[in-house]
């Protein structure tokens, strides 16, 4: 049985007054799961795209009824936004004649790219919002809710980008899952806005980052020496985030505020290091975190308009935006996306939260990157990005790098005093090759009186 067997009931929201979940028949056959999904699919719209939430607020107990019965979206195009190393399913590969539009490259998403079912569109976080809130094409939006309480239900510790399709006027389908958790503060939707609501408790997807290197935690190190306690800090998901709320342990900051929250993070709440509070669109981590997190009122869970709006970023004084990128040159320029030519993520957040900083009174943008990849053989600062790829991040965009070897401020320097600090950050093994490269580049601009 998959992750969405058991009860399960079909709510209409055109039943004045019904209780939720009264008088439902036990039902154990995955068959049944998938009668009960196939008949709340049935009242979408034909032909429409359907999109499928991601993070911790994936329906589970929906997609494992596309596994039993893929011929209830047929054709369908599914969109999200599925995170790499967290939502692993690629409706594509199970459902004939569907495609899929996103917004992330993920490893199981990589044979449906490669056959063109699969389309990663290049949108930032307040882009894909947008896009979501206009609802172009989208005949409705599943996702998981926490059960009903008061006419409403909660959107937990997942509140991303589901009001956008809520503003678009959707159909909107939603898991009941007992086991999501119901946030103290969490946007909420009221029941009689669904088309249906099928209840199917499924596992809550978990998510941890491991253990951060040595590296890491040396970058970490440096990231923690560029903040102070007024400052409101952002981190993207993963190993760095964990090494820089561990190198800010007995630090007091003014707040948190960004897409995601971790275990670490909340920790950090919780030992009265964030003043005030937390603010974040989504919650991934253990299950036990997930309580946690949903049950304390110093964390607020809030959509994307909210999180990575530039009008909202820019109130806020001193944002500091910490993240992560995979290269960068001697111009300044980041590549987020691309690993040996091939794509394995997407732009995310990155570019609003960068541009946020650099728009916010005392903010500050750093960008971090370990120095070397494939165990010490490649360096991460590289004289040029591959012209074949898109670059990630623009050198206007770009502060504060930061690697194991040091930290340095782009803004406001010239291309050569940029180049040099680059190299001077750069492992040590590379710097002579990398400083050549750059003399190759300048004798050429010369020449050519640029």
């Amino acid at each position: 049985m998959g992750q969405g067997g058991g009860r399960v009931v079909l709510v209409s929201t055109n039943v004045p007054g019904r209780d939720f979940g009264r008088n439902a028949q036990d039902r154990t056959s995955t068959e049944m799961t998938a009668s009960r999904w196939a008949d709340a699919l049935a009242l979408l719209p034909p032909g429409g795209a359907v999109f499928i939430s991601g993070c911790a607020g994936e329906p589970s107990a929906f997609l494992d009824a596309l596994r039993e019965d893929p011929e209830i979206c047929r054709g369908r195009e599914f969109r999200g936004v599925w995170i790499p190393g967290v939502n692993r399913f690629d409706c594509t590969a199970v459902v004939e004649g569907s495609t899929a539009t996103t917004t992330f490259a993920t490893p199981e998403l990589a044979d449906g790219m490669a056959a063109g079912r699969v389309k990663v569109l290049p949108l930032h976080y307040s882009g894909t919002y947008r896009w979501f809130q206009r609802g172009d094409g989208v005949a409705g939006a599943v996702f998981q809710v926490a059960p009903p309480q008061g006419g409403t239900v909660g959107l937990g510790i997942a509140a991303d980008f589901v009001p956008a399709l809520v503003d678009a006027g959707v159909h909107l389908i939603g898991q009941v899952n007992p086991e999501f958790p119901d946030a103290v503060s969490s946007p909420r939707i009221a029941v009689d806005r669904f088309a249906a609501l099928v209840e199917a408790p499924s596992r809550l997807i978990e998510y941890d980052p491991g253990s951060p290197t040595g590296a890491l935690c040396r970058i970490a190190g440096r990231v923690a020496g560029l903040i102070g306690r007024d400052d409101t800090v952002q981190l993207g998901l993963g190993k760095l985030s964990s090494a820089v709320t561990d190198a800010l342990s007995g630090m007091s900051i003014r707040g948190f505020h960004g897409g995601m929250v971790s275990d670490s993070i909340l920790d950090a709440v919780e030992l009265d290091g964030i003043q005030n509070g937390i603010a974040a669109g989504v919650a991934l981590g253990s299950r036990a975190f997930y309580e946690r997190a949903a049950s304390d009122a110093r964390v607020s869970f809030l959509p994307v308009c909210n999180t990575h709006f530039a009008a909202a970023l820019s109130r806020i004084q001193n944002f500091v935006a910490v993240n992560s990128v995979l290269e960068v040159d001697l111009f300044g320029q980041c590549n987020g996306e691309f690993v040996a030519g091939r794509q394995i993520t997407g732009h995310g957040g990155l570019l609003d939260f960068i541009r946020g900083a650099m728009a916010s009174k005392g903010g500050r943008s750093i960008l971090a990157l370990p120095s070397t990849a494939a165990g010490g053989k490649v360096s991460r600062v590289v004289v040029r990005l591959d012209p074949a790829r898109p670059v990630t991040v623009a050198r206007s965009d770009v502060q504060w790098i930061v690697t194991e070897c040091g930290a340095v401020n782009l803004e406001t320097v010239d291309p050569d005093r940029r180049a040099e600090l680059l190299i001077s950050v750069a492992h040590p093994d590379f710097r002579d090759r990398l400083a050549d490269g750059w003399s190759e580049i300048r004798a050429g601009r010369l020449a050519r009186g640029t």
